[in-house]
């Protein structure tokens, strides 16, 4: 019974040949400054808030968001934004 290669250069020759990866062109400067406006953000300091709803009621708001695009956070903080500007 002959022994079977298993060898690397085996294991590499049965992948074929090498291909070039294109190398991408990073603009530096835009990165910079992207990354320093990310940083640079000084946000109001959040407070969470639990809230009790029915599951009914739950249900109906998590699919109206779906059905929207939008997210939870976004809308009750648009209502709670409206409700004390009154």
């Amino acid at each position: 019974m002959a022994k079977k290669d298993t060898g690397l250069k085996a294991t590499l020759s049965a992948l074929g040949p090498k291909v070039l990866i294109k190398k991408s062109e990073i603009d530096v400067e835009k990165t910079e400054a992207v990354v320093k406006n990310i940083h640079s953000k000084k946000d109001e300091k959040k407070v969470r808030q639990t809230v009790d709803l029915s599951e009914q009621t739950f249900k109906k708001f998590k699919v109206k968001l779906a059905n929207e695009g939008k997210k939870a956070q976004q809308v009750l903080s648009q209502l709670i934004d409206e409700y004390v500007s009154q």
